[in-house]
């Protein structure tokens, strides 16, 4: 299973964790959940970061790799399993909109790990409400899974790139998708590795038997979004309405990916990034389609962001790797003026309005 897992090109997702207690019970379950606030209400505020989660794990696929990230060590996990086509994550219980949508029952709970509460699936931690409204199950390798490394073997190897990627970047964040590139990289030097974390756990969980899958299903048609990554979530959880929009590949699927120099602070990131597997670049760390997504009508300002994209990524590859970059500002409309905006690559940005599904 080692050169199967080894050999297979795919993206990452990158988990912090704190203590060595919780990385034990994940790793002997082969489960992950996000401690997040539960959302009673029917619909989150805009001002959650409900559906940034969201867009993380609508990233996964079945197949994406699990790597944990605890005390300047890198611990692998496994490959997620599920879904191929859409989202591959698990509704648990009633404790967020898509769970109550999807009346999903509660498999998997921590309450007696925390403070627990009267109501189903919800408990407290330093004194504030926490659920797992979202379940990752990943697969398990007898040779790879529990292999560590520490994060400076990985960094030293990512240091061959002069720009940054997402795992650079994850400082202050729990949770990121990893370019395939980085991903590659991660696992050769985990299934090389001599070092195993020690996965014993005493810890008991029952995992209930009626699992509710996320469905493409469950998504808005009336295109409505509460914020930017709602639409983020919506467009990444089922990407195939989109597919006929970009050059025909296989693609992974990245979010908040930065597309920028090295600098202390406000790194550009670009919102969704997909990477070819027949056509890569960067040996998979730059991507071939990059996208903007605006909730709202897109102005200059949005078209201007993707050109600064596109001024640095011409810089950091070659001719005929750059010929291989397609841009776009996916939004409900448009109010551009030409005056306002900077014309170098027009050929390479498209605009696509999702409320009247073509092209401006």
């Amino acid at each position: 299973m080692t050169k199967e897992i080894t050999d297979k090109m795919n993206g990452g997702l990158f988990i912090v964790l704190y203590d060595e207690k919780t990385l034990a019970l994940y790793l002997k379950y082969g489960i992950y959940g996000f401690l997040m606030p539960p959302i009673m209400a029917p619909n989150p505020s805009p001002y959650s970061r409900h559906y940034c989660v969201l867009a993380d794990y609508a990233c996964s696929r079945q197949g994406t790799h699990i790597f944990f990230f605890l005390k300047r060590k890198i611990v692998y996990g496994g490959l997620v399993k599920g879904n191929s086509r859409v989202a591959s994550f698990y509704l648990n219980g009633k404790t967020s909109p898509l769970g109550r949508i999807a009346n999903a029952e509660l498999f998997w709970d921590e309450s007696h790990r925390y403070v627990a509460t009267d109501k189903a699936g919800i408990f407290k931690v330093q004194g504030k409400d926490r659920a797992q409204p979202f379940i990752l199950q990943f697969e398990k390798s007898n040779d790879v899974t529990g292999k560590q490394i520490s994060s400076d073997d990985l960094y030293f190897e990512l240091g061959k790139y002069p720009y940054p990627l997402p795992s650079n970047t994850i400082q202050g964040m729990g949770f990121c998708t990893l370019t395939p590139g980085e991903s590659s990289i991660a696992l050769r030097l985990l299934s090389e590795s001599v070092k195993k974390f020690d996965m014993s756990s005493d810890e008991t969980i029952i995992i209930g038997q009626n699992q509710q899958i996320f469905s493409a299903d469950y998504l808005p048609d009336d295109k409505k979004y509460q914020n930017e990554a709602h639409l983020e979530f919506s467009l990444l959880a089922d990407i195939d309405p989109f597919k006929h929009l970009f050059p025909k590949d296989d693609y992974i699927l990245c979010r908040q990916v930065p597309i920028s120099p090295f600098k202390p602070a406000n790194m550009d990131r670009a919102d969704i990034c997909l990477y070819g597997l027949s056509n890569r670049i960067g040996e998979g760390t730059i991507p071939n389609v990059i996208i903007e997504l605006k909730r709202d009508q897109a102005n200059f300002k949005a078209y201007n962001q993707v050109v600064r994209y596109l001024k640095w990524l011409k810089k950091i590859t070659s001719e005929a790797d750059f010929e291989k970059i397609q841009a776009y500002v996916i939004a409900p409309s448009f109010y551009i003026k030409r005056n306002k905006t900077d014309q170098s690559f027009a050929t390479k940005i498209k605009l696509y309005s999702f409320s009247e599904n073509k092209f401006y």
